[in-house]
């Protein structure tokens, strides 16, 4: 059996095979996928997560993130395999002339129940459609399919409207600042670094789905 040596002053130190334990445990931790904050705030209830998700989730002509689109990105192969599993989209290269939500998550189970709790209020005894509700979902939806089509169209977008639509979904998977930005240039953005991070400075001071999140370094 092995003996755990002991420093000079008495206190005992681990052998090397545990040192080695502790250190894989905290690698498998930081790459096991983040809790879905967004998700679970959704389901709770919370309307601003919701229409998050749906806008992120809209589109006029659904782009795929491709693999070689996640190549050219330079993101860490952890990291793109974590996404090309999150992120895919249906293949439709129909133009449509009303945006459209990703079946992929239109479909889930949840999201079906939870549109179904905010479509309906209560009026007088009774149940009736939530026509304020539908309004802020069709904002929500027009918002994100028009950033989608600008960026298939190769046409200019801003980095403020390209962090309101997909800023909330991809900080949600535990995406690094940069590590969007470099996804925000191999869809064909030109933000400078400087500009792109000042829009998320920005976004996160007004928006409260942002409370508590803290950039993570890794580029």
């Amino acid at each position: 059996m092995e003996r755990k040596r002991t420093t000079h002053k008495g206190r005992t130190r681990p052998a090397a095979g545990t040192r080695e334990t502790v250190a894989g445990r905290a690698r498998q931790k930081a790459l096991e996928p983040t809790p879905d904050r967004l998700s679970a705030q959704a389901m709770a209830g919370d309307e601003t997560a919701f229409l998050a998700l749906v806008r992120f989730h809209s589109t006029f002509n659904p782009v795929p993130l491709t693999p070689e689109l996640l190549l050219a990105s330079g993101l860490d192969i952890v990291t793109r395999e974590r996404l090309a599993g999150r992120l895919k989209r249906k293949e439709d290269r129909l133009l449509r002339p009303f945006p459209a939500i990703d079946m992929v998550f239109w479909g889930e189970e949840w999201v079906q129940k939870t549109l179904d709790r905010f479509l309906w209020k209560r009026r007088a005894g009774k149940k009736v459609p939530n026509e304020a509700f539908l309004r802020r979902l069709w904002e929500a939806s027009s918002e994100g399919a028009m950033l989608q089509l600008r960026i298939y169209r190769k046409a200019a977008v801003t980095p403020s409207a390209w962090v309101r639509v997909k800023y909330p979904h991809f900080a949600n998977l535990g995406l690094s600042d940069v590590q969007m930005l470099k996804i925000a240039r191999a869809e064909g953005c030109r933000f400078e670094e400087t500009e792109f991070l000042s829009a998320i400075r920005r976004f996160n001071r007004r928006n409260p789905l942002s409370a508590g999140r803290r950039t993570v370094p890794p580029r």
